[in-house]
């Protein structure tokens, strides 16, 4: 009986490893099942966080727009009493950027300075960008004028705006030319004050059409075009 139960005994253990092995096999198995899925699961994980994080970033922006403004640091050359002024303007162009995750650039531009539609001055603007929810500004930009007329009714007004320190020009920005549906062009319009040098209220911003130059050459080659393929004039030329 000794030996039968010893034998019993390491029948049971046999038995036990067999189904310990079994065991592990079917885990096994049931893992190397479930192993694509997790490494998919993972890998959605993994291109999904970024494609969900920067959006909702960037929703926090929404409603946000940058401001755009000018001052005139100093002026010369500005005297109601002459007909014909040679001014001088020290300007300085401001961005307020209050988006954390875009920014706002300025193309490098041309100023225009003018005075009740009389033009007095202009010069070249550097480009610059606004980032990071903060104000970036470039100063001493110069925009000069020689010999310019000015309008006896302008230098009424102005002189007597200057003397009650309420004089304001308009300062024009016109990026360049751009190809998107059709070719347009940034135009900033601002209106700072003179002889305080506070930045102006926020400029307006808006997008045209160009104007294009008229073109003498191309006026001169459509007509010789008419001509050719005019019946009459054909008639004439070629009996």
């Amino acid at each position: 009986m000794g030996a039968h139960g010893r034998g019993t005994a390491d029948e049971r253990l046999l038995i036990d490893d067999e189904d310990r092995g079994g065991c592990f096999d079917q885990a096994s198995g049931f893992f190397m099942d479930i192993l694509p899925g997790v490494l998919g699961a993972l890998l959605a994980l993994v291109i999904m966080v970024p494609l969900l994080y920067y959006p909702y970033q960037w929703s926090s922006d929404n409603g946000k727009h940058p401001e755009y403004s000018v001052a005139v640091a100093g002026f010369s050359g500005l005297d109601p009493a002459r007909a014909a002024v040679d001014p001088t303007f020290d300007l300085t162009f401001r961005i307020k950027e209050p988006r954390k995750w875009s920014t706002a650039c300025l193309e490098r531009s041309t100023a225009v300075v003018s005075y009740r539609g009389a033009r007095l001055a202009s010069g070249p603007v550097p480009g610059f960008c606004g980032r990071n929810e903060d104000t970036t500004e470039v100063s001493s930009v110069m925009a000069w004028g020689v010999g310019v007329p000015v309008p006896q009714f302008a230098r009424a007004r102005l002189a007597d705006e200057l003397a009650r320190g309420e004089a304001a020009v308009d300062v024009v920005l016109t990026g360049p030319v751009r190809f998107r549906i059709n070719y347009v062009q940034t135009v900033i319009e601002c209106k700072p004050r003179l002889g305080r040098g506070e930045a102006s209220p926020p400029c307006l911003v808006r997008e045209e059409v160009p104007t294009l130059p008229d073109d003498a050459a191309r006026r001169q080659q459509l007509a010789r075009k008419q001509l050719r393929l005019s019946p009459g004039v054909s008639s004439k030329i070629h009996p």
